[in-house]
């Protein structure tokens, strides 16, 4: 197991097979303690370890994704975070609660302080689909649980299903299609239960962003081969940029970027202002 700064290799990914359950960290696997790295101030949120229990039980991967700008405004290091998720998984093991991954977002807000600079930071779905790709899981067959809307937009856009944990730290309601819950629970073990009373792969009501990374065949024949080339090369660029590769001995190498599903709100990357790839 290996906590991860959006810097697993995706290049190994193997056939889609399994299914997961994607948890938000702050306020909903634990009590919300802003900044924290003390695994001494780690608290689980009320019934979370009988819900995700039930669900590892019935063959769910259990994966974190979270949001860390602390990383960014230098509140605290990557060292710090790794051992507060080595922290969080053996108190998860002692319950009997195995946990799969840790992805951690580890940049700042972008403009406005509410949309993603990134293609990791939710409500973006970077980190579910590295995640994905990371450990064979169908997206469409996996559940994002989150306190927050924007956990529900990253779920959605990643094409899983959603429950949102109806605990009042949504204050400001943004609501669209995108950021409407499939499902509500009081916490995490009723979470549980509606996502086992509701098994089922997800359908087009996901309303996931349909564009895959990857244009089809039959635009690419429309386009010329050097504009091709030019397109690959500033998404290499910005990449790298974006999650840089480790210097770290024995750490995996950073794999292809993934598409934003919101390209005109993600600041530096190789979209136009209109959300056109250029």
């Amino acid at each position: 197991m290996s906590a991860t700064l959006a810097e697993h290799d995706e290049g190994s990914a193997q056939p889609l097979a399994g299914r997961a359950v994607f948890i938000d960290k702050d306020g909903t696997l634990v009590e919300n303690v802003p900044y924290n790295v003390d695994p001494a101030l780690l608290r689980f949120t009320p019934h979370a370890m009988d819900g995700l229990r039930l669900l590892a039980q019935q063959g769910y991967k259990l994966i974190v994704v979270t949001n860390q700008p602390g990383l960014a405004y230098g509140r605290f290091t990557r060292a710090a975070l790794r051992q507060l998720h080595t922290a969080l998984a053996g108190m998860m093991a002692r319950d009997g609660v195995p946990l799969t991954d840790f992805f951690a977002c580890p940049h700042a807000p972008g403009p406005a302080g509410r949309v993603p600079g990134c293609l990791c930071r939710k409500p973006a779905p970077g980190l579910l689909r590295q995640a994905a790709r990371v450990h064979a899981i169908d997206l469409q067959r996996s559940w994002m649980i989150g306190d927050v809307l924007d956990d529900v937009e990253a779920g959605r856009r990643a094409g899983s299903r959603t429950v949102l944990l109806d605990v009042g730290t949504e204050t400001v309601w943004r609501m669209s299609p995108l950021r409407t819950p499939h499902h509500r629970a009081a916490n995490l073990l009723e979470a549980a239960q509606t996502i086992l009373a509701n098994d089922e792969p997800a359908g087009d009501d996901t309303l996931a962003a349909s564009s895959p990374p990857d244009e089809p065949a039959a635009v690419k024949a429309l386009v010329p081969p050097a504009l091709l080339h030019a397109r690959a090369t500033r998404w290499a660029a910005w990449g790298r940029a974006c999650f840089p590769r480790s210097a770290a001995p024995g750490r995996p190498k950073q794999g292809p970027p993934l598409a934003p599903d919101r390209p005109e709100l993600v600041e530096g990357s190789p979209y136009s202002a209109s959300g056109v790839l250029s």
